[in-house]
């Protein structure tokens, strides 16, 4: 019996350190395991492993480009840039105030010396930087802005027209651009100095300019430097000729029409002349031909022509008459029982107006005159 419960509690005994030797075992297990994941998620800033590196000419005014180079280290991995300025041999190398993207463009004063770029690669677990070699020698290139002759002016030098300024004439690397300041000068192209706000191309002559000149300065400017020249003096300016009112004649015609004349102008009674040229004593009707001329010295066309005599009842009043394209009108007058007007009656006048269709005949461009033709009354 004492035998039987002695093995009995062996065997229990057993159970037990079986059952804290499992737990335990896979505590074991659980911790490698831990250790094992934590050690494959061990956090590493960025190494580098292959240096930086430039591409692209080494042209003054062309664009390099940085290629970070290799890194290791935990992802994601952003990078920076700082681009260096270092003499002909790589060394003495300061940044470039400014230059932090990944491209440079080369500028002109950059040319003899060469070029590196400093580049930081960061993560989340810290950061590191590595420079790239030098570049090679940096070279020319390209040319800054040459002017070959002087700028031009083109446009009338009188009050209210409009300048303009060349832009020919300039040699080196393109593009280029264009600026301009005016300036107004004495009569002579001297003593000039700028007009405030006249920095386009164009120029409108103002009042204030009459008897002086003017000059335009022109500044061409590149990627490698600017250049200025300044144009001959233009002519003095002149004030505008007052408004006429008078239309331009066209080529080949004789005369302008009553429709395009506008006041000052107006219309002239120039020249008549009478058939017969002494009016006798015996006389049924006789005719008169008017000229109308514009006081632009133009003949008119169809202006209007009406004639009377003074003292009224001599003769019959015409109906007006239009000026043909010559300015011409001719118009009959005959006889009535006021003729003569004196027994010793020496002249006839007839008062004349010419007028355009439609305007108020004591306005506008019209225009009146008294004129005399010769009587003979013992005349047959």
């Amino acid at each position: 019996m004492s035998s039987k419960w002695s093995s009995e509690k062996d065997r229990r005994r057993v159970r037990r350190l079986v059952r804290v030797l499992g737990v335990a075992a896979f505590a074991g297990v659980v911790v490698v395991s831990v250790a094992s994941g934590v050690a494959s998620r061990a956090a590493t800033a960025p190494a580098n492993s292959s240096a930086p590196s430039i591409s692209g000419s080494t042209t003054a005014g062309t664009t390099v480009t940085a290629n970070p180079g290799t890194w290791t280290g935990s992802t994601p991995i952003g990078y920076q840039y700082q681009w260096q300025i270092c003499d002909g041999n790589g060394n003495a190398c300061h940044d470039i105030g400014g230059a932090t993207s990944q491209t440079y463009k080369i500028r002109s004063e950059d040319k003899g010396n060469t070029l590196r770029v400093h580049v930081i690669a960061s993560n989340s677990d810290g950061s590191s930087a590595a420079t790239s070699a030098p570049s090679t020698r940096i070279a020319e290139g390209g040319s800054a802005p040459a002017n070959t002759a002087a700028p031009t002016i083109s446009g009338s030098p009188s009050v209210g027209s409009t300048l303009t300024a060349t832009t020919e004439n300039w040699t080196g690397t393109t593009p280029i651009s264009f600026g301009y300041q005016w300036e107004i000068c004495d009569g002579n192209g001297n003593a000039c100095h700028d007009i405030g706000s006249a920095t386009a191309q164009t120029y409108q002559v103002r009042t204030g300019d009459p008897g002086n000149t003017v000059r335009v300065r022109v500044t061409a400017s590149n990627s490698f430097g600017s250049a200025s020249a300044i144009s001959a003096p233009t002519a003095k300016v002149v004030a505008p000729a007052p408004a006429t009112g008078c239309p331009a004649l066209a080529s080949g015609a004789q005369s302008v029409s009553v429709n395009a004349i506008s006041a000052p102008a107006r219309l002239q009674i120039t020249e008549f002349t009478a058939t017969p040229n002494v009016i006798p004593g015996s006389m049924h009707s006789f005719t008169v031909r008017f000229h109308v001329a514009d006081t632009c010295g133009h003949a008119v066309q169809g202006a209007q022509v009406y004639a009377t005599a003074v003292p009224f009842n001599q003769v019959t009043i015409p109906a007006p008459a239009m000026t043909d394209g010559a300015g011409n009108t001719t118009v009959q007058f005959n006889r009535r029982s006021g003729f003569p007007a004196a027994r010793k009656q020496q002249l006839m006048v007839l008062f004349v107006r010419a007028s355009r269709p439609g305007d108020n005949t004591l306005a506008g461009i019209s225009t009146r005159r008294l004129i005399s033709l010769r009587v003979a009354l013992g005349a047959v």
